[in-house]
């Protein structure tokens, strides 16, 4: 049973997955089964989940788990690693679910791209603002679309969400990857970061004084040394650390934060173990996650 206050990694992989498909790697067998990634996503106990990719059956198969009692879901943006739109809709077909609405959270260019998509895919022709009118309205018996916007804070169920764009944009250019800033009932807080890039110095000084407890940040590209110092559209295990910095310099950080590094690349160079070994070295409490990791939402006044 997935505890409700159980923070869940149901994937740690960037785009390709770990390994990649046309690797000779899928063949083989694997000595740390961290090493085995699936595209990124996170379940926060039973109601609520960021990003739904193509592994979200699998992941749930995986976990003992179902979409049947999901209530929210977070889409950072329109990736197919983070959206799958054909799974997600397939409540739409289920005979044997509870028939609840699924709230659906996105920003305003996602949920646009999103409709259009899917009216295109049905008709193969161009839509009319009342062909999407029509189809969110067809939609709705099962979903509830709602548009976030950036920097604002909103109530979701028993949380508070507010978004903090990422340096990276998903299918359109007004697309920008949603960050998330998380607050649980019991004050825990927490900060996902995938598709996140180096923070602009705006997003820098919003999160002034957050003290979270959790922060998951994008390290797409690991072993790598080729990006910069602050490369935008994903980070590396040593931008990652920068960036980990600026983070504590803004008090961020307090004595118990956990730092967890995810979204990782098939072809970035170092192993699970050896990503680890990098971040040891640091002066912070990084770690790599990996598919399956369970962390307790434990708020650092409790």
């Amino acid at each position: 049973m997935h505890r409700n206050e159980d923070i869940l990694f149901l994937g740690t992989g960037a785009a390709q997955g770990v390994p990649a498909s046309y690797s000779p790697r899928m063949c083989g067998s694997f000595s740390d089964t961290r090493d085995v990634r699936s595209r990124s996503s996170l379940r926060i106990g039973e109601r609520y989940q960021i990003d739904a990719g193509p592994d979200a059956w699998y992941q749930l198969l995986r976990e003992r788990m179902s979409w049947d009692s999901l209530e929210h879901l977070f889409i950072s943006h329109t990736h197919s690693d983070h959206l799958y739109l054909d799974g997600i809709l397939q409540k739409q077909d289920a005979d044997d679910h509870d028939q609840k609405q699924l709230s659906v959270y996105l920003s305003a260019p996602a949920l646009d791209w999103l409709l259009r998509t899917r009216y295109y895919g049905q008709n193969l022709t161009a839509p009319s603002e009342s062909d999407i009118a029509d189809l969110r309205a067809r939609l709705e018996p099962g979903f509830s679309f709602q548009t976030l916007r950036l920097w604002e804070m909103y109530t979701v169920g028993e949380l508070q969400v507010c978004t903090v764009p990422g340096t990276h944009t998903g299918r359109i250019a007004d697309d920008v990857a949603l960050n998330y800033i998380l607050q649980l009932p019991n004050g825990f807080r927490m900060l996902y970061g995938v598709d996140t890039g180096y923070y602009a110095p705006e997003t820098l000084e919003f999160l002034r004084g957050s003290s979270f407890d959790l922060i998951v940040l994008d390290c797409t590209f690991g072993a790598r040394t080729d990006r910069g110092a602050k490369p935008t559209g994903h980070l590396d295990c040593r931008s990652l650390v920068r960036m980990v910095e600026e983070l504590d310099r803004a008090e961020c950080l307090h004595a118990g934060t956990q730092i967890r590094a995810t979204h990782i690349n098939p072809d970035q160079g170092w192993s699970h173990a050896e990503m680890d070994r990098f971040f040891a070295g640091t002066d912070y409490p990084i770690a790599t996650a990996w598919d399956g990791l369970r962390l307790r939402a434990t708020a650092a006044s409790a």
